[in-house]
């Protein structure tokens, strides 16, 4: 494994495309929380801020907001995950791997690295985005509780990224399979959702993202229509580790069958 990393390092080190979809993760996971926080925190009247109650970036409410927040701006590392995989099937170096003795599951291995590699980092990210806005700006002391919101954060980037790779597995042409991933995210979903839930109720909820949406809402939105899950929160867990496993195994399916 140490040597399917140290290649795929090598792969990365120098490709300036691989390090400006790092460096707009990064970005759209802590801007977007300064200028919210600047919007609720620092121009809504204190009156306001009395009837919203305790503030969004206070712990331990920070650790919900952040993880509601970046939970709509990580998918920035899907399009990376979809970008490296496109790219081995375009440049053929997929099967150069295969020809210097990698085995097809080492491929996927590699391509499973990044996954969890931009899962963490997107974590990690998050927690400094905590810290930084529970603990320099943020008046309450230090909490743990709240905590797991990063948790459901995590599995939620790890569900994205999954159906990333799977999607350029299958696609494996950079462009299409970005506007599939992105239409499929941003629409399809969405529709799927609003039609299951019309017609069969609160199941539509359990959607690959949605179940990830449903366990991080806005800690505004929250309070002001009392959102809450129809399901308990080990319900939707369930969905996205069972939603994780579909993917990659079908990932290893479609390598180990396809032809190179």
């Amino acid at each position: 494994m140490l040597q399917i990393i140290k290649i795929e390092w090598l792969k990365v080190k120098n490709y300036r495309t691989f390090w400006v979809f790092i460096g707009l993760g990064l970005l759209a996971m802590l801007a977007p929380n300064f200028i919210i926080h600047d919007i609720f925190v620092k121009n809504i009247p204190k009156e306001a801020q009395q009837l919203l109650g305790q503030s969004m970036y206070d712990f331990p409410l920070v650790w919900q907001t952040v993880a509601s927040v970046n939970s709509y701006t990580s998918g920035i590392f899907s399009l990376l995950v979809i970008t490296l995989v496109s790219n081995e099937f375009n440049y053929k170096t997929h099967r150069q791997n295969v020809i210097d003795g990698w085995d097809r599951r080492d491929f996927v291995l590699s391509k499973l690295f990044w996954v969890v590699t931009l899962a963490l980092l997107a974590l990690l990210t998050s927690l400094i985005a905590v810290f930084i806005f529970g603990g320099v700006y943020g008046k309450a002391p230090f909490s743990m509780e709240g905590s797991r919101f990063l948790g459901y954060y995590f599995l939620q980037v790890l569900v994205s990224l999954s159906l990333a790779l799977l999607v350029g597995m299958l696609v494996k042409r950079t462009g299409l399979a970005i506007i599939l991933f992105l239409g499929y995210i941003m629409f399809i979903e969405q529709i799927l959702v609003s039609i299951v839930k019309r017609f069969f109720g609160n199941i539509g909820g359990l959607f690959p993202l949605q179940a990830g949406d449903e366990l991080l809402p806005f800690p505004i939105v929250e309070k002001l229509v009392k959102f809450s899950g129809p399901y308990d929160s080990v319900v939707y867990l369930t969905a996205l580790v069972a939603y994780i496993a579909i993917f990659i195994w079908l990932v290893f399916r479609r390598m180990l069958r396809t032809d190179l």
